[in-house]
């Protein structure tokens, strides 16, 4: 900014004017004055020939230091113009460097709000050059984001002088920054306004600290861990709402007090030293620490102390964050508890146990004794879990981990191995009769009813033993070996074995069952047969029921007895009933195309079919498939499926009858479930074990149960089919009880689907109506 009297020279003052004027008056006058001098000198008698000479050198001397004095002081004058010129262009130096290097932007308008200057600051700030700004309005910068009531308050405290406040501006680039803007009006001597001055700050970096205070306050107000800040001599100076929930210290309680309030006096002088002693050496320490709450009670907690430093280096204060543990301490306790013990149960666990067998052997080793292994297996309990739901499965577990619990004695330990598995250790033992005599008080225990919820069961177990040393030296030997022995034990139920060398070569055809059966179904070794039934009064048939068979490429043909409990152990089961249900619908679509007349056949569901989601949609479906009648398809459910979840089973029931479906119980009389059920069931017949028909001939009690079951069957709407029928006499003797229908070796062994095609072809009709029903065929079929 150059100053406008740049150049010009200093106005004359008054005296040195006078000197002039007065000096050219004498120059102009001299002569008369001279002339005038020299007459009144004649006059006075004075006069002499060089008195005008004097005089004009007079005037002239006059004149000269008049003349020098004008001179001296213009000098002085001009040096102390040129001293103040030189003074104000220096400060106007002065003043362009701090207007340039100001950190604030400045910006200079006229009195029309046109920009006539800008400094640096305000170009890096903006991106705008001063050549690019100058005769422009402030407009450029506005952001948009304040409105018109804005930019008028604005104004109208600027017209009185100054404004100041938070504005966003825009950059060259568009972009949009926070600024703290001072405008001050600047008036002349007249008090009007000639300029205004604006001071811009760039507050971005401080709108982001803002941010980042308010990020950092929001973090200690909502942190779940409590946080606690103290000046360097411990004195605290805020809290959380955490440490006051954690502490019970209020805010007003906690501030102004030291740490010590939460002192639980559980650790010692050594510990806070070297908790210190950290902190000043590495700025930290974490740890996990007893304290105290206000209520008195002390709970762990982990702790975590950090020293704050300023930009020196200096500790200024400290900050401590604390987090209550007492339920993570539990988890590990629980945790610590879970790896050793089960959780259901509350029994050893199979790691436990196996720790625990392994010091009883090291034991027994040294004082060379025998060590008992038992392992137990549950008898049906895979028919209450899948039938009742694994909520009834697991507290009927927990009653017989408590059995077992009564039927040993310390040091022996009862522990669950897993699933419906469980084992027992006998140490210190002097005769094998020991171990059996603990196998006949498990399986006593064992054989007791069970009432759980509104449900009694009758279960049993079956108990492997193995002996150390005599049929094992080490844990795996001796587990592997209890195991085969249960197994073997399992064949009978509810009985124990010894371990015997035979039981151990059976696992292998086990694992090989298990192995053979996943693929099965893909590569077609499982075949669906058939066995007819037959009507007591007409000899007509009745219908067939369908019975799975695997064709095992190493084993040959295994019967279901064999491989159905290993379906339901993988959990096949279901899967399988499925597929049967396929292949039967199939074969009879193709046997009513051949014989020209439907043949109704019965299918057998496990309990895991049983109460599969929507498995009476899913049977419509596979008829509608098939296009297959479903009257001429009738579902057996085993008595002891059916009523362990009697509700659930009397819903599916009524379904399947609805849709057309026929339903049966097999096996009746071989469960334990009330028969005042049976009433509620929407069964169409009832099918009578084999075990009541073996001998019915001659032993009168099967007579008399038989008799019995077929009248209440009759009693209740039912029709009879007495099942495993081999001799004449015991066809004999069910046409005298009165039974509907018979199956069984008298009629006909199970036949493949080939066979059976052969076989029902060969029954010719008795006569036209039953050529069009069911044909009749002899007894005796080979």
């Amino acid at each position: 900014m150059r100053s406008a009297n740049r150049g010009k020279l200093p106005v004359l003052d008054s005296v040195t004017l006078f000197f002039i004027i007065s000096n050219l008056i004498l120059i102009f006058l001299s002569n008369a004055i001279v002339n005038a001098v020299t007459n009144f000198i004649d006059a006075m008698g004075y006069g002499a020939p060089d008195v005008p000479t004097l005089l004009r050198w007079g005037l002239f001397l006059l004149n000269s230091v008049v003349f020098y004095r004008i001179l001296q002081r213009y000098s002085v004058r001009l040096r102390r113009e040129a001293d103040r010129r030189r003074s104000s262009e220096e400060h106007s130096r002065l003043y362009a460097r701090v207007f340039q290097s100001a950190q604030e932007g400045i910006m200079v308008t006229d009195a029309a709000s046109r920009i006539i200057d800008i400094n640096q600051s305000f170009t890096r700030m903006t991106g705008y050059e001063a050549s690019e700004l100058l005769g422009q309005t402030p407009c450029v910068l506005q952001s948009g984001k304040h409105d018109d009531n804005f930019y008028a308050n604005m104004w109208a405290c600027i017209r009185h002088g100054s404004w100041q406040g938070e504005i966003w501006g825009r950059r060259k680039d568009g972009s949009l920054f926070p600024g703290w803007l001072i405008i001050n009006a600047v008036k002349d001597d007249q008090g009007r306004i000639v300029n205004y001055v604006g001071i811009y700050s760039d507050i971005s970096e401080r709108k982001k600290d803002e941010q980042t205070l308010r990020m950092h306050a929001g973090v200690f107000e909502a942190s779940h861990e409590g946080i606690m800040i103290t000046d360097i001599e411990g004195q605290i100076l805020s809290v959380n709402p955490s440490f006051v929930t954690i502490t019970g210290f209020s805010a007003k309680e906690a501030v102004g007090q030291t740490p010590k309030i939460l002192y639980s006096g559980q650790h010692d002088k050594a510990f806070y030293q070297h908790m210190w002693t950290t902190i000043r050496k590495i700025g930290s320490w974490q740890g996990e620490i007893w304290n105290k709450r206000k209520s008195g009670d002390l709970y762990p907690q982990w702790l975590t102390i950090k020293a704050i430093k300023d930009e020196h280096g200096d500790v200024r204060a400290y900050a401590g964050i604390l987090s209550d543990i007492t339920e993570r301490k539990k988890a590990e306790e629980d945790l610590r508890y879970l790896a050793h013990y089960d959780g259901l149960t509350g029994l050893p666990n199979r790691r436990h146990f196996q720790n625990q067998l392994q010091a009883a052997l090291q034991e027994a080793q040294q004082a060379g004794s025998m060590v008992g292994v038992l392992f137990i297996d549950l008898d049906r309990f895979k028919v209450i879990n899948d039938s009742l739901g694994h909520d009834i499965g697991d507290r009927l577990l927990m009653q017989a981990g408590q059995r077992l619990l009564q039927s040993v004695e310390a040091p022996q330990i009862v522990s669950r191995f897993g699933g419906d598995e469980f084992t027992i250790i006998l140490p210190h033992l002097r005769d094998p009769k020991e171990a059996t005599a603990v196998a006949d008080t498990v399986l006593a225990e064992l054989a007791q009813k069970f009432h759980v919820a509104e449900h009694d069961f009758y279960i049993t177990g079956s108990v492997g033993i193995s002996l150390y040393p005599k049929d094992g030296s080490d844990m795996e030997t001796l587990l592997r070996h209890a195991d085969s022995a249960m197994y073997a034990a399992k064949e009978s139920r509810n009985e124990y074995r010894l371990y015997m060398p035979k039981w151990t070569e059976k696992l292998p055809r086990q694992l090989m069952l298990e192995n053979g059966l996943r693929a099965a179904a893909e590569a077609g070794e499982l075949e669906v047969y058939y066995q007819p039934q037959m009507d007591c009064r007409t000899g007509r048939l009745t219908g067939l029921e369908a019975l799975t068979r695997w064709n095992h490429p190493v084993m040959g043909l295994l019967s279901p007895q064999e491989f159905i409990p290993v379906a339901e152990e993988i959990g096949m089961i279901a899967d399988m009933d499925e597929w049967v249900l396929e292949k039967v619908c199939m074969q009879h679509a193709q046997w009513t195309s051949l014989l020209g007349h439907p043949i109704k056949v019965a299918v057998n569901l496990s309990a895991r079919q049983l109460h599969r989601p929507h498995l009476p949609e899913r049977i419509r479906q596979i008829l509608q498939r098939h296009e297959v009648d479903p009257s001429q398809l009738e579902i057996e459910i085993t008595e002891s499926v059916g009523l362990t979840k009697a509700e659930a089973t009397i819903r599916l029931l009524k379904e399947l009858r609805r849709i057309g479906i026929g339903t049966a119980i097999d096996d009746f009389g071989t469960g334990h479930s009330a028969l005042a059920y049976l009433k509620k069931f929407d069964f169409s017949v009832l099918k009578i074990d084999k075990t009541f028909i073996r001998g019915l001939d001659h032993d009168p009690v099967n007579r008399a149960l038989v008799q019995a079951i077929v009248g209440m069957a009759h009693a209740l709407g039912l029709k009879t089919v007495a099942e495993g029928v081999e001799t004449e006499a015991e066809l004999a003797r069910l046409k005298q009880i009165g039974c509907d229908t018979v199956q069984g070796y008298l009629l006909s062994r199970p036949l493949p689907a080939c066979e059976m095609e052969a076989f029902l072809a060969s029954i010719p009709p008795k006569d036209k109506s039953a050529a069009e029903g069911s044909p009749q065929y002899s007894t005796l079929h080979k």
